[in-house]
């Protein structure tokens, strides 16, 4: 993956390979005394707290932009423990995240576990950071959960997609492909470079899948352009 990787110039913002991170969870005691839950939350908080919910965890800026939310605004929701604030770090550089906090799951998650986030690792982040940069290329998109091993689910024009990110290798998508003969859901892959894609090709000859492919590029940009598999072409994999 790191010699694929080398090949192309553009360096992805997410990239688990050209990047130094670093992942501090914050842990909430769980003997934490609260005040009363608060339930009165407003449109874009619900909103907010249901995508957190759905994919795991979000950049600062990302909930500030894609929400509509404020610094305090974020700073309220962090207090009243609807949010829990975490830091990743890029070569060295704090990037704010949040999780759903104690108050933040009344009524969206009904089974939370205190300090789930814990379990997550560097690359889940990634992923979930990369679909939310994803999203910045619609317009209030419903975000829908999705089983594994796609991060999260949207949908468009009342027809749902998978969502699929490609940090460190699709060995586990590949795997969801084989034993999954019968899945005709449609996906999106979200990758640093086309030559990442390329062990899905014997699935795309075999039966055809419903995929399209957008890479980090496309996502900086904030360009809507998809790639799609050809088996006549050359490359295979071609924009359009």
């Amino acid at each position: 993956m790191e010699q694929l990787a080398e090949q192309t110039t553009f360096i992805s913002p997410f990239s688990y390979y050209h990047h130094n991170w670093e992942l501090k969870w914050k842990r909430v005691p769980s003997n934490k005394k609260y005040d009363v839950p608060y339930e009165n939350r407003n449109e874009k908080e619900e909103r907010a707290l249901e995508a957190i919910a759905t994919v795991g965890v979000i950049g600062g800026l990302q909930l500030k932009n894609l929400f509509r939310i404020g610094n305090d605004k974020l700073k309220k929701m962090c207090n009243k423990h609807l949010v829990e604030r975490h830091s990743l770090y890029k070569d060295g550089k704090e990037i704010p995240i949040y999780t759903v906090g104690k108050y933040g799951a009344n009524k969206i998650m009904p089974e939370y576990e205190e300090n789930y986030w814990v379990e997550m690792d560097t690359v889940r982040v990634l992923k979930c950071i990369s679909f939310f940069q994803f999203c910045y290329l619609f317009d209030q998109v419903d975000i829908l959960p999705a089983p594994e091993p796609f991060t999260a689910g949207i949908r468009l024009k009342d027809v749902p997609f998978y969502v699929y990110v490609d940090r460190n290798g699709m060995k586990d998508l590949t795997m969801f492909l084989k034993w999954k003969k019968n899945f005709n859901e449609r996906i999106f892959i979200i990758t640093e470079s086309l030559d990442y894609v390329q062990e899905l090709n014997m699935f795309m000859e075999t039966k055809p899948i419903k995929l399209r492919v957008i890479l980090d590029e496309q996502l900086k940009y904030r360009e809507f352009e998809l790639y799609h598999y050809e088996a006549d072409h050359p490359k295979k994999w071609v924009k359009g």
